[in-house]
C-alpha cells in the first residue's frame, strides 16, 4: 500500500513539471563594435568622440570590464596599405542598462613627424574588447587630413566705432606642404557675450583677399563682448572636402559703449507763415523743416533758437520726432536764428546743423 502511494505521488510530481528546454550557451562576452566614431581636427590636435558599447554581440549587457583601443593609420591615398597602431587605451566599464553612456573622448596630437613624407590622411578606429581580449565586427573609420594648419593670428585689436565694433589682426603665413589636396585659407571672426559659453561666427573672410579688418554691425550697444580669430584651411580632393581649424588667437574683451553721436542734420529751412493771412499776428509762426537723419538708432531732434548777439536756447521740451517744427513764439519785426541737432537712443547729441534765419514782418 505504501509503495502504491509513493508511485502515485511520484507520477503527479512528474506530470506537474514542465519539459526542460535546450540549455542556453554561455555568453562570449564580446562587446558590440563602435559605429559612430567622429574625428575633428583643431590645430595639431585631433579630438575623437564615440559611444562606448553597452551590449555584447549576443544581446546581453557587458558584465566585466574590458577596454577600448584607439588606433591610427597613416595613408598616402585611397589605395594605400592601412596599418593601424594603438595610440591610446580607455577602460570599457560594465553596463547596468541598455542605454548609451556618456560619449567617450580621446585626443591625439599630430607631431611634425606625422606630417612628413607623402602621408595625406590619418585614419582612426576604436576597437572594443571584452575582458577576454576578444572583439567583434569592423568599427567605423574617421579620418582627418594631415595638412599643416594656419598658425594663430597675432595682435588682435578690437574697439567700438560708430557703426559697431571693429576687429583687426595680423596675417597668418600659410605653411608649405606638397599635397594632392586643393586648399584655400580663411579667417573666422568669432564672438560671444562675456561669461557666455555660446560663440557665434560673425563672418568668414577669404584670407587670399588680404582682408584683416572687419566691422561687426550686429552687436548690441552697452554690452561686454569677447572676440577672437580662428584661421581655417579649406581642403578638397576628387570626392571629399572639409576644413581644418587652426589654433585660436588670443581672446580680446571689449565694452561696446556707444559714445558716437548721429550726423548733424542738413537742409534746415525757416519760413514765416500766417494762417489764415488776415489772422496776423494771432496764428502766425515760423515753420522749420529739415532733411531727416537715417541712423537706425535715431531718437529725435532738438531745435535751438536765438536772436542777434544772444546765446542759442532749446525751444522744444521733448525730442521732436519728425523733421518739422512750427515756432509760434515770435514777435513782429524780430529776426530769429535757428539750428537743429539729432539725438540717438543713448542720448548722444550731434553737432548743430548749419544755421538759418527768418524775419517776422512788422505788418
Amino acid at each position: 500500500m505504501r509503495l502504491l502511494i509513493a508511485i502515485l505521488l511520484l507520477g503527479s510530481t512528474l506530470l506537474g513539471c514542465g519539459v526542460p528546454g535546450a540549455p542556453m550557451p554561455p555568453s562570449l562576452d564580446i562587446p558590440k563594435f563602435v559605429g559612430d566614431l567622429k574625428a575633428v581636427r583643431k590645430g595639431e590636435a585631433v579630438l575623437l568622440t564615440w559611444s562606448p558599447p553597452v551590449e555584447t554581440t549576443d544581446g546581453g549587457l557587458i558584465r566585466k570590464p574590458g577596454k577600448m583601443l584607439v588606433q591610427r593609420a597613416l595613408i598616402a591615398g585611397r589605395d594605400s596599405e592601412v596599418k593601424f597602431q594603438t595610440v591610446s587605451e580607455l577602460a570599457l566599464e560594465p553596463s547596468v542598462k541598455k542605454e548609451h553612456a556618456e560619449q567617450a573622448t580621446a585626443k591625439d596630437t599630430l607631431s611634425d613627424s606625422l606630417r612628413t613624407g607623402n602621408n595625406e590622411f590619418a585614419v582612426y578606429i576604436v576597437l572594443a574588447q571584452g575582458h577576454n581580449g576578444r572583439s567583434y565586427g569592423l568599427p567605423n573609420r574617421a579620418s582627418v587630413p594631415l595638412l599643416p594648419a594656419l598658425p594663430a593670428p597675432k595682435n588682435v585689436s578690437v574697439h567700438p566705432v560708430p557703426t559697431g565694433v571693429e576687429i583687426s589682426w595680423d596675417e597668418s603665413v600659410p605653411l608649405d606642404k606638397n599635397s594632392r589636396l586643393h586648399t584655400q585659407h580663411a579667417y573666422k571672426v568669432m564672438r560671444r557675450l562675456q561669461g557666455s559659453p555660446e560663440a557665434v561666427v560673425v563672418q568668414q573672410l577669404n584670407a587670399d583677399n588680404h582682408e584683416r579688418t572687419f566691422i561687426d554691425t550686429t552687436i548690441e550697444w552697452e554690452k561686454n563682448y569677447q572676440y577672437w580669430i580662428t584661421p581655417v584651411t579649406l581642403w578638397q580632393d576628387e570626392k571629399r572636402k572639409g576644413e581644418i581649424e587652426g589654433d585660436d588667437s588670443t581672446i580680446v574683451d571689449v565694452f561696446a559703449h556707444d559714445s558716437f553721436p548721429p550726423a548733424a542734420p542738413s537742409g534746415l529751412q525757416a519760413v514765416f507763415s500766417a494762417v489764415p493771412p488776415n489772422s496776423f499776428p494771432a496764428n502766425s509762426f515760423i515753420d522749420l523743416t529739415w532733411s531727416p537723419n537715417t541712423e537706425p538708432d535715431l531718437a529725435g531732434y532738438n531745435v535751438y533758437r536765438h536772436t542777434a548777439n544772444a546765446a542759442p536756447v532749446k525751444i522744444n521740451s521733448e525730442l521732436v520726432k519728425t523733421p518739422r517744427l512750427p515756432d509760434p513764439a515770435i514777435q513782429k519785426g524780430m529776426q530769429y536764428f535757428y539750428s537743429v541737432t539729432a539725438v540717438d537712443l543713448r542720448g548722444n547729441e550731434s553737432a548743430k546743423s548749419e544755421e538759418t534765419s527768418e524775419t517776422v514782418p512788422k505788418e
